[in-house]
């Protein structure tokens, strides 16, 4: 076993009745990484965390964990440790009783338990907060008190489902690079449940997009954005604009295409393969088009008429109506010098432009 198969997910399903939560998944996870399981509700990730941790057992297949079966290996045996949504603080004890809970069987001395919930205490930043009741706490300590407690029994994997679901939006982007950071110092390998793609991108190693029990992608979270390998991974994550097109031809690392209203691009296949002829699809992130009240010279153009416009402070989201094309093109800009074109939220016309490398070919299908 390699340090790049610590956890390694082999071939596993699992049904309940005819129903396929996990369907033939294979997922190999290095040791020390944030790993994260992405989807909408419904697709399987957090069944296969629970199979994880040992809740479920699969139908079929394996799942490893530093080399070690756990086919036959209990919940409380196995080196991993979990934190819940909900968080499970015990409103009858204080914060340091929390942490240390799990403790109580090892019989330590009161030194060293006061040492080891010490040492937690640090790690989370609550110093001074060990006689602090249970209701006395915000959101975001009660998750640090629940990692915390889940943490220092040492385990060798931890398993987090959607911990930061029930935090305001603030609060919950903070607990984020909490999250980060923490895992970094502690150094062992977290697994992370969310359907908040903001929330995997900002803080995972890699991330698996899954969908109907299986993965669509695994990847780091640049290249998932950036090169997304079928229309259901471009779709959801992030805002993406779908364009038809047909492969006219394809040759020295370039794909020649019509895109229709867009005109013809010579764009990069990337990883996936196309033939001359071929339908595709043309996929262009909001924030890498351009748009002007003025036709800007050379590059890719196409005048468009502004269907709608929020401002957002920071930036703005355009809804620009382009002939030929069925839905809305969106476009996102920083609020540099974008102003002007908001008005009073009038329907005049503007123009959109964008380079060759903003383009993403797809298959079609």
């Amino acid at each position: 076993m390699s340090d790049e198969q610590f956890i390694s997910i082999q071939n596993v399903s699992k049904h309940f009745g005819d129903v396929h939560a996990v369907d033939r998944v294979s997922i190999d996870i290095a040791r020390g990484e944030f790993f994260s399981l992405l989807g909408p509700s419904g697709c399987g990730k957090t069944t296969l965390l629970r199979m994880l941790a040992g809740f479920e057992f699969p139908t079929a297949g394996e799942i490893f964990i530093d080399g070690q079966a756990m086919s036959t290996v209990a919940p409380n045996h196995r080196p991993v440790n979990m934190v819940f949504q909900s968080y499970a603080i015990f409103p009858h004890l204080n914060v340091s009783q929390n942490i240390g809970y799990s403790l109580r069987k090892d019989k330590l001395s009161k030194a060293d338990f006061n040492s080891r919930v010490g040492e937690m205490l640090d790690l989370i930043k609550l110093s001074g907060y060990e006689d602090r009741a249970s209701h006395e706490l915000s959101g975001g300590e009660r998750q640090r008190v629940a990692l915390a407690r889940a943490l220092i029994r040492r385990p060798k994997v931890l398993l987090l489902d959607e911990p930061l679901g029930a935090l305001d939006k603030q609060l919950r982007e903070q607990m984020q690079l909490e999250l980060r950071s923490l895992q970094r110092a502690v150094g062992i390998t977290f697994v992370f449940v969310t359907h908040d793609q903001e929330e995997a991108l900002t803080m995972s190693d890699r991330i698996a997009v899954m969908s109907k029990g299986r993965y669509l992608q695994i990847d780091t979270p640049t290249k998932l954005y950036e090169a997304p390998q079928n229309r259901e991974v471009a779709d959801f994550i992030g805002t993406m604009n779908f364009f038809d097109a047909s492969v006219q031809d394809v040759g020295d690392g370039q794909a020649s295409i019509d895109a229709g209203p867009l005109g013809k691009l010579s764009v990069s296949p990337g990883n996936l393969a196309f033939s001359s002829g071929q339908a595709a699809l043309a996929a262009i992130r909001p924030e890498k088009i351009s748009i002007s009240s003025e036709k800007p010279s050379g590059g890719h153009v196409v005048e468009g008429t502004m269907d709608a416009a929020a401002y957002l402070g920071d930036r703005s989201h355009f809804y620009v109506r382009v002939p030929g094309v069925d839905k809305p093109v969106a476009v996102s800009a920083q609020n540099i010098d974008q102003t002007h074109l908001h008005g009073d939220g009038n329907q005049g016309q503007v123009w959109l432009s964008w380079s060759n490398d903003a383009v993403v070919l797809l298959n079609k299908d």
